[in-house]
This record gives C-alpha cells, sequence and structure tokens, in this order.
C-alpha cells in the first residue's frame, strides 16, 4: 500500500515539474512584434532631430594664427527624405550658434526621389542664407545635386561659393592662410584634379604658402585617388555613417562612392578623413543607433 502512495507522490512530484510546451508561433509573434518595434523605431523616431559632433584637430602644419580657428560642416540635407524645409530654421540657429569661422556643406541638398517645389525652394534659400559664419560659406556638389538641377541655384542664392573643382586660401589673424579645396561628385560629377590642385604652382610665392590643406569631397571614397596632393584633413558625406548602424550589418550596407570609407573616422596615411553621418537619409530613409548631425572641428597647432 506504502508502495502505491509513493508511486502516486512521484507521479504528482513529476508533474509539478513539468514546465508547459510553448508553441512556436508565440515566439514567433514576439519576434515579429520585436521586429515591428524596431523598424517603427528605426522608420519614424530614429530620423528625427540631430546632434552636434565636436572635433579638436592637432597638426603642426596648422599656422599658429589659425589656433582655436572653426569649421562648422553640414551635409546631406536630402530635403524631402526625413529631413524637411520646415527643419531648416532649427538647424541654421544652432549653427549660428556655434559661432563657426567658416561654414561648409558637402553635398546632396535635395533627395534624388523628391521634387523640391517653388515654394519650398525659396524657402529654403531664405533660410539657408540666415547662416552667418565669421569669413564665409562653401560648398560642393553631391551626386544627387548633379540630377536634381537646383543646386547651382540655391548655394549661389544663399550666399554660399561654389568650390567644385576649384580652392580658396582662407587667412585669419595672420599672413599665412590655409586652402580650401572642393571636388565636384565622385559618382556623378566630374572631379578635375589638375585645376582643383593647381594650387601651389611652380611659379607660386613659397613665403607664406599653405602647407595645411583641407579638401572637401561628397564622396569618401575620394580618398583613393587624391593622395598624391598633401591633403592634411578630408571632410565627406555621402555614406550617412551607414544609417543602420549596427556591427556586421552595417558593412553590407554600403553604396557607391563609400564602399570602403563609410564610417566616422579613418586615417588614410597622414590624413585625417571625417564622415558626416548626414541629416537627411537615402531610399531607405531610416536611422537605427546612428544619429543625424552636424560637425564642428576646432583647429590647434602643437
Amino acid at each position: 500500500m506504502s508502495k502505491k502512495k509513493d508511486e502516486e507522490t512521484i507521479t504528482r512530484v513529476k508533474k509539478y515539474d513539468e514546465k508547459p510546451k510553448r508553441p512556436l508561433f508565440s515566439y514567433l509573434i514576439v519576434g515579429l512584434l520585436l521586429v515591428g518595434l524596431v523598424y517603427i523605431y528605426a522608420r519614424y523616431i530614429g530620423p528625427r532631430g540631430f546632434k552636434v559632433r565636436e572635433y579638436n584637430i592637432v597638426n603642426e602644419s596648422i599656422p599658429s594664427s589659425f589656433d582655436g580657428f572653426s569649421i562648422v560642416q553640414f551635409s546631406d540635407l536630402e530635403l524631402g527624405s526625413t529631413f524637411f524645409v520646415s527643419d531648416l530654421e532649427k538647424l541654421v540657429k544652432e549653427i549660428n550658434s556655434l559661432n563657426p569661422d567658416v561654414v561648409v556643406f558637402t553635398g546632396d541638398i535635395v533627395s534624388n526621389s523628391y521634387k523640391l517645389s517653388d515654394k519650398e525652394k525659396t524657402q529654403a534659400i531664405e533660410e539657408l542664407s540666415k547662416i552667418d559664419p565669421l569669413i564665409g560659406k562653401y560648398s560642393i556638389r553631391g551626386d544627387d545635386d548633379v540630377y536634381s538641377g537646383v543646386y547651382e541655384e540655391m548655394m549661389k542664392e544663399s550666399g554660399f561659393e561654389d568650390l567644385s573643382n576649384s580652392y580658396e586660401l582662407i587667412y585669419y589673424k595672420g599672413l599665412t592662410p590655409i586652402v580650401l579645396y572642393g571636388l565636384d561628385s565622385l559618382r556623378a560629377g566630374a572631379q578635375d584634379y589638375d585645376t582643383t590642385f593647381s594650387y601651389p604652382s611652380e611659379e607660386e610665392d613659397t613665403t607664406y604658402m599653405a602647407t595645411y590643406r583641407i579638401l572637401l569631397a561628397h564622396e569618401p571614397d575620394t580618398a583613393k585617388y587624391i593622395e598624391d596632393y598633401n591633403i592634411s584633413l578630408m571632410l565627406a558625406g555621402h555614406s550617412h555613417n551607414s544609417e543602420i548602424n549596427i556591427p556586421i550589418v552595417k558593412d553590407y550596407y554600403n553604396i557607391d562612392g563609400a564602399s570602403t570609407y563609410y564610417d566616422e573616422f579613418y586615417r588614410h596615411g597622414k590624413m585625417e578623413l571625417y564622415i558626416s553621418s548626414g541629416l537627411g537619409t537615402s531610399k531607405y530613409k531610416m536611422r537605427l543607433f546612428d544619429k543625424a548631425s552636424i560637425s564642428i572641428f576646432r583647429l590647434y597647432t602643437d
């Protein structure tokens, strides 16, 4: 009799210890829910707003008169994607609050999938005209700018000097300048290295030659083609830093013109390469762990 009771007790204990099995479809539902939440965040929350990235650039080639000189870069507005004309007012106020000496725009003012209306164009020009650096503001064409047909008009009317395949000597508190080069789009334009890097020429007076050289280039892979021009600092955009910033995954998000260089920073020989995450987005219109941003660079000599 006791043996039978013991067996019944063991049976009850086993049944108590057994965990109920969850159907496979319940795990599937939870997985789909998580994927959905991530998508909603990446599509509707991640792209909103922007941050300011701050960098201190220390280089012995920087003239002492440029100690503390500041450059603000913004890139890839991609108006009509996830960044709109209505967002420009906040952007301009943030740029001006940084009190930059120079402001540079590194391409793609309008998304290639969006048609800017005349009213939006006028509003955008009005806002961009309010950017007010101490010395000047400069821009270069991105690949979308080549196709949109509005870049030249908008930049000119906004007071930006187009440096696509050109250069500008920048002076600040002294006689020795730095040189700011700009190249046209690698993918859609026509990069002219001879014209762009014609400074310094053989006839150039070397007494006050610019030895610190900055290049603006929309596509970061341009770095592979300018090794012979002694560039100290290159500022680029285009990659959006992959937009989906998950290890391994982001390596498969590369686009033409940013297949080698797409992260925030690289050192290419002696040159420092900084790539903006931009403000708008590309065709997928998503951001995950990759906040939109503008950048401020402060130059310091040794």
